[in-house]
């Protein structure tokens, strides 16, 4: 059974190896994500290129997404480097001058806190562990006082949930990764901190800059995001569900149903979405997932992700190929086990006739249980990402003559992508599908599939070509 549901595995000191690699390409890894929050983007780029290199000797189109670091804001450093410990009661200021952080003093370096931060807000160190609550003013400071202490090392993330911060999704050492990554050949970029369209808007420039059209998966971690989703997406190539932030800019029980309203939202505006964060996080030091674990990549399947994210499980874990394994052998069980229920996300945010004849697809395979599998034909990667989200109940090929564009398809749920070449009559396209389908050991024989394509081939337009084709049958042309 072909799995649908893709896995992105992270990549890090745990598995910068060609046979690490090698070995989490086989286990069913379809996506590499490259954190550009670590180490010099030298060492990025290298990894692409390894990747590259890797994936062409196993002979599988493998996407990679550079995550870009984003503004995340952390605490300075204490003068010796040690954890200083906050106890609760305890008054604590809160300020952008610079020096190092005491048990008395906390110093973040974002010069708005006090015209953005505002008395009764919260401030949350350490992904939420140790909570602030503002009392007010002083000067160039926040005046706080210490709900929930604790022990706070040196360079901590500091959040602001009820705050809306002056801050830019897209830091210069982003900008520098773009251009490294446009460079490189990056399939994708994450962008972290998204807090309106505009951000996204500015990533793009950026990379247009660069002379390029690099999608942009847009990651939904900032209360702000959730509130500005749907003009977010209207303008991203994908989405993430970014569940670690989002968890600490949000209550922990709004997080599953925002990771539902954000794929469902994904659907509607026909992009794919990921979701991330802590799926197989035991795995970290563990061989075998938890059961809640196990559960959660389930519902994950269940909610529709195009594809789920592994972290610190592949990129430092002890065990990144067994995590990749394992995820695969969730993935599939769940997939076989129940069918997702699909009315709800079949009506696109835009009008657009090729979601129709998508439609059409779907209505044809269900109504007929001899066809095997549909065949796109698609130079952008846009007839088999719609095909995707209308959630076929079999295999979608996407046939492209572009090595970028079968990367890319990679991240979208339920589809092959078939590096093939480009041909320019329906009698050709149905000759390719019969000799790369049956050579792949996709179908067989006499089976069925639907072929989708763009007539005439050259011409930019909508999808407007649809047949029902026995395998086998282009020999008689």
């Amino acid at each position: 059974m072909l799995r649908r549901t893709k896995i992105v595995a992270t990549l890090g000191p745990a598995s910068r190896s060609d046979d690490v690699i090698a070995r989490m390409i086989r286990a069913g890894m379809d996506v590499v994500r490259l954190n550009t929050s670590h180490d010099a983007l030298a060492s990025h780029v290298e990894a692409l290129e390894q990747v590259r290199r890797v994936a062409a000797a196993e002979g599988k189109h493998v996407g990679v997404l550079m995550d870009l670091g984003g503004p995340k804001l952390r605490t300075a450093p204490s003068a010796n480097g040690d954890a200083v410990e906050l106890m609760a009661g305890a008054a604590v200021m809160v300020t952008a001058e610079p020096g190092a952080t005491t048990a008395e003093v906390v110093r973040v370096p974002y010069p708005h806190l006090v015209t953005d931060v505002h008395s009764g807000d919260q401030v949350l160190l350490d992904d939420g562990n140790l909570e602030l609550v503002v009392e007010g003013a002083r000067g160039n400071a926040l005046a706080c006082r210490v709900v929930t202490g604790g022990v706070l090392a040196s360079r901590k993330g500091v959040s602001f949930p009820r705050s809306r911060l002056q801050l830019s999704a897209l830091t210069p050492r982003d900008i520098e990764a773009i251009a490294a990554g446009v460079d490189a050949g990056a399939d994708y970029f994450g962008l972290s901190f998204v807090g309106s369209a505009a951000d996204v808007e500015r990533a793009r420039a950026a990379i247009h800059a660069r002379g390029a059209d690099v999608p942009i998966i847009a990651k939904i971690e900032r209360g702000q995001a959730v509130q500005e989703l749907d003009a977010i997406l209207a303008v991203s190539d994908g989405a993430m569900v970014a569940r670690g932030d989002l968890g600490v800019e949000l209550p922990l029980e709004d997080v599953p149903i925002q990771q539902r309203r954000i794929i469902a939202s994904a659907g509607r505006h026909m992009i794919p979405v990921i979701t991330a964060t802590q799926m197989l996080e035991s795995m970290i030091d563990s061989p075998r997932p938890t059961r809640a674990e196990s559960s959660d990549v389930a519902n994950a399947v269940w909610d529709l992700s195009d594809a789920l994210m592994l972290s610190a499980e592949t990129a430092v874990g002890k065990y990144p190929v067994e995590a990749v394994a394992v995820m695969d052998r969730i993935i599939r069980r769940a997939e076989g086990a129940a069918a997702p229920d699909i009315d709800e996300i079949t009506h696109p945010a835009t009008d657009d006739h090729s979601h129709v004849v998508a439609l059409a697809v779907r209505r044809i395979v269900e109504s007929d249980a001899n066809i095997r599998g549909i065949v796109s034909f698609t130079r952008s990667g846009y007839t088999a990402l719609l095909l995707s989200k209308v959630h076929p109940a079999v295999p979608v090929y996407g046939f492209s003559p572009n090595e970028s564009v079968c990367r890319r398809l990679s991240l979208a749920r339920g589809v092959t992508p078939v590096l093939a070449p480009l041909v320019t009559t329906s009698d050709d396209m149905l000759r390719m599908v019969d000799g790369m389908l049956m050579e792949g050991g996709h179908v067989a024989l006499g089976e069925e599939v639907v072929v989708v394509a763009s007539m005439p081939v050259h011409a930019d337009g909508t999808t407007n070509f649809l047949k029902l084709h026995r395998v086998g049958e282009s020999r008689s042309y």
